[in-house]
């Protein structure tokens, strides 16, 4: 798990602002890369993500995730720096974040090469395309959010299954252990 301040220097170092704001939708999300990649502008309003069933893991099932003003101020400022870059106002089945060809989205292989370059220049190892999930979804379950909510949001079908993003800390383990009957 990557701390705030980790998250936010990784961030900062990333080359391009579509790749800080794949970023940041992970982070705020708990999405997947490969899920942030594909969305559309038509997934998103001001108060929700939604990952439409077709392009999450699995295909099975959609999820809504509601958007905190980071992440709307984010999106705000994204949109305004899409326009420039498209010359014109976004529809909603454009890709949030264009890849290099007419209708395609970024390639989680382009976000991949630029998270390990600003892993190393931030000088954070361990970094890895669910750095973001792991970090948002143990930061939540930190803070007391149940585990049932949890899994309305990571898009999870099993709590085993988002029991393994769960990080615990020594502090944590130590806690735990002086609260022994």
């Amino acid at each position: 798990m990557l701390s705030t301040d980790e998250l936010d220097l990784l961030i900062s170092k990333l080359p391009e602002q579509h790749h800080q704001i794949v970023a940041e939708i992970c982070r705020r999300t708990g999405c997947r890369i490969g899920e942030a990649t594909q969305l559309t502008w038509g997934m998103i309003s001001e108060s929700a993500v939604t990952f439409q069933r077709g392009i999450t893991k699995g295909k099975l099932a959609s999820r809504s995730v509601p958007v905190t003003p980071q992440l709307w101020e984010a999106l705000r400022s994204w949109r305004a720096a899409w326009v420039v870059r498209q010359g014109r106002e976004p529809l909603g089945g454009d890709y949030l974040v264009p890849g290099r060809f007419a209708g395609s989205c970024l390639s989680t292989r382009s976000f991949m090469d630029a998270l390990e370059r600003a892993a190393a220049e931030s000088g954070l190892e361990g970094v890895s395309s669910h750095s973001f999930r792991r970090s948002a979804l143990t930061s939540a379950h930190n803070a007391g959010v149940p585990l049932r909510v949890l899994m309305a949001l990571s898009g999870h079908k099993s709590m085993s299954a988002l029991q393994r993003y769960l990080e615990v800390t020594p502090q944590q383990r130590e806690e735990a252990a002086a609260t022994f009957a």
